[in-house]
Order: C-alpha cells, then sequence, then structure tokens
C-alpha cells in the first residue's frame, strides 16, 4: 500500500494566479495502524514500553468525551495485558459519546472528572486517588505527549523520508505539540510548517522547540531548529473543533475534489485549509509539500452527520 499520494488543487486554482506553481502531497498516517493511526501509535508505543519496565499492572491518560488519543489508547490497550484507566474531562452523561462507548466495549474504565480538577494533571485529586487506589500506575501525558511521546514520532520522520527525501516542507498539525516536537528532531526532516488547532497557543512555538532541542541533542543545534521550524497559531478558525463558514465551505469543496482522501474535523481540515489558502495567495515558498495525516478521523463522530462531506462522497 502506497501511503503518499497527490492532493488535486485544481478546485483552488480557479482564482489563483499560481496555477500549476505547487505540487503539494498528502502522507495517509491515519491508514498506517488499524487500532492507533495518524500520530496515535508513535506517541504510545515507548510508553508502552516504559509501562513494562515499570512492571505497572495499570496504564492510565486523560483526555475529552471525543479524543482521538482515547480511542488509540482503548483500541491499543485491549490486547496488551495491562488495565487501562481513562481520566475523562466533564462529567460522564448517562448516554456516553461513541468514542467513550467503544472505550467501555474495549475494557478501558473511565474515571470523570470535573474541569477545574482536570487542569491541575499530575497534582488532580482524581489522580491521587487513582494512585492510591490501584498502586502501581503508569501514567501516559494527555495526547500521548511528553518526551516519550516525541521520540515515537521522531522515528516516524525516518520512515517518512525514506519514502521521498525530496520534499521541501512538511506540514503537520498541532493539539499537544508533542509530534511536532518530534518531527522537529530529526535530522532529516525539511522545513516544518506547524498549524495550531488551539486558539491563543501561540508560546506553543518555544515549548515545541526546547522539547526538539532535548531530543536533537548533539545532531542538531537550537539555532538550526529554530530556523526550519514555522508555527502558525492563527488557523483555529474559531477554536479548538470549531468551524468556521470559510472553513465548512472548503471542506466540502476539498471532499468533491479529493474524495478519496478524507481530512478530520479538528486537526487536518484546518491545517490543509491554511496551507491551500496561503498556496492561491501566492506566499507559500514551497513547490514540494508533503502534509502529514495525522489521523483522528473518528472524531467526525462528535459532529452531526450531515457535516462530514466525506461520508456521502
Amino acid at each position: 500500500m502506497s501511503f503518499v499520494h497527490s492532493i488535486n488543487l485544481s478546485l483552488f486554482e480557479e482564482k489563483s494566479t499560481h496555477k500549476g506553481s505547487f505540487e503539494l502531497d498528502i502522507y495517509r498516517g491515519d491508514l498506517e495502524h488499524p487500532n492507533a493511526p495518524g500520530n496515535k501509535w508513535h506517541k504510545l508505543q515507548y510508553h508502552l514500553k516504559a509501562a513494562k519496565k515499570q512492571n505497572a499492572s495499570v496504564i492510565a491518560t486523560f483526555g475529552g468525551p471525543f479524543s482521538n488519543h482515547l480511542h488509540a489508547f482503548g483500541m491499543t490497550l485491549r490486547i496488551l495485558p495491562f488495565k487501562a484507566v481513562a481520566v475523562v474531562r466533564g462529567e460522564l452523561q448517562p448516554k456516553l459519546t461513541p468514542t467513550l462507548k467503544d472505550m467501555v466495549e474495549n475494557g478501558v474504565e473511565l474515571w470523570p472528572s470535573s474541569r477545574s480538577d482536570y487542569r491541575l494533571g499530575m497534582s488532580s485529586q482524581i489522580v491521587n486517588e487513582i494512585n492510591e487506589h490501584y498502586g502501581n500506575v503508569y501514567w501516559i501525558p494527555e495526547g500521548g505527549g511528553g518526551a516519550l511521546g516525541a521520540m515515537g514520532c521522531h522515528d516516524w520522520a525516518n520512515y517518512i523520508n525514506a519514502i521521498d527525501d525530496k520534499y521541501d516542507a512538511w506540514v503537520v498539525s498541532s493539539g499537544t505539540g508533542t509530534t511536532a516536537a518530534g518531527l522537529l528532531s530529526n535530522i532529516n526532516t525539511p522545513d516544518l510548517h506547524v498549524f495550531s488547532a488551539l486558539k491563543g497557543e501561540p508560546a506553543q512555538r518555544r515549548l515545541i522547540l526546547d522539547l526538539a532541542s532535548k531530543l536533537a541533542a548533539e545532531s542538531m543545534s537550537k539555532e538550526s531548529l529554530n530556523a526550519k521550524l514555522f508555527f502558525h497559531a492563527d488557523c483555529h478558525e474559531g477554536g479548538y473543533a470549531k468551524h468556521s463558514p470559510a472553513l465548512k465551505s472548503f471542506i466540502s469543496k476539498f471532499a468533491r475534489a479529493n474524495p478519496n482522501y478524507p481530512l478530520d474535523p479538528v486537526y487536518t481540515s484546518k491545517s490543509m485549509f491554511a496551507v491551500i489558502q496561503a498556496m492561491q495567495n501566492g506566499c507559500w515558498p514551497y513547490k514540494r509539500t508533503l502534509f502529514i495525516h495525522t489521523g483522528g478521523l473518528q472524531g467526525w463522530r462528535g459532529f452531526s452527520k450531515d457535516t462530514n462531506p466525506f461520508t456521502y462522497s
């Protein structure tokens, strides 16, 4: 199976003065792993090794009721010899979301957390309660983050680069910034454009750079990492999981032109929109660009069916 495909830009070149100037390919990371598609498996694998080394009997993590990370966590842990526990942001409702239903079916124990306590992370009361209840618990940060999550994405860059090492730039979506840091830390990664799905997160660039610098160690200086990192904090289209009218129009148009390359509603749709806009406006400085699909298609289940144009393509 080929994971790299060319994006059809014809519908977006109608008003562009730069027709045929750009080559945009998509790396279908969402097809890589049946249980943890996109960046999810790459962020989980080193955490799972660390849990085994710790001789943990329980692995716990955090996420919202529609979290792609939680979904991948549940699908992955169902066949492993660990008890899986998830701290879910917000009070659990009598009717679980499709994501949480899948987790329960996969044997994950759900612990609801108030939003205020959830924000405290490892310092929260619910973490203390779970640790006291189970004893030897290995904790995976929200989104599979941290240095171990980034290490998996560092390795991922080697695999992607081996397929085609002639791209001028890579594009990746960002939530926690873990994937971006891992990719950036790899010496094979070209200019990296990171598009944040979160509103009000310009400081995330520094966090990505700091983590990448630690991972890169002696292979690259912080200055060289800084030079190839391009962080975009203004493509959230209203905020996390929100869709502006312009974004809705774009997703529908993209689905007509590329029905076989579905984008997710929270991350990749916004990044793709921003990149193609830049190309249309003549301010994208690259000839060959690789867009890395980070998965998350199950996230469409948090939206009404008629908002997902890929369903009807």
